[in-house]
């Protein structure tokens, strides 16, 4: 949920630029009477000047600082994993021990509890024999 919150955070303080850059953008959404009409003035600007904020993302994203930055990012993720395998190997490794301890211990039980029934059973056959 952290990862959400931050994109919409940085979609929303990209949008802010946006806004703060654009003066005539700023000036249809002043004259605005709703929500929908300031979406869809925005919208229209965004739609017209895509363009040039894609090749505005993109040159932030070339830009030697955020590259280094995402081979640290990679860095990190990349320890993050194998940490998350360790750690999901041994959480199934010791579910794997309690579930064969469970069918052992549930084994033995079947085979008592079989047992009983069994010599019940002779006991019942011998008194109705006799």
């Amino acid at each position: 949920m952290r990862k959400l919150s931050l994109l919409i955070g940085t979609l929303g303080g990209a949008v802010a630029g946006y806004v703060f850059s654009n003066s005539r953008l700023r000036d249809e959404l002043a004259d605005a009477k709703n929500a929908e009409d300031a979406a869809r003035i925005l919208g229209k600007h965004l739609q017209h000047d895509g363009k040039k904020v894609g090749d505005q993302v993109r040159d932030f994203l070339d830009n030697p600082d955020v590259q280094k930055n995402m081979k640290k990012a990679k860095v990190f993720v990349r320890r993050s994993l194998v940490g998350m395998k360790k750690e999901l190997t041994r959480v199934v490794k010791k579910g794997e021990v309690q579930a064969r301890r469970t069918a052992l211990k549930t084994a033995k039980k079947v085979q008592k509890r079989a047992k009983n029934a069994v010599r019940s059973t002779f006991k019942k056959v011998r008194v109705r024999a006799i």
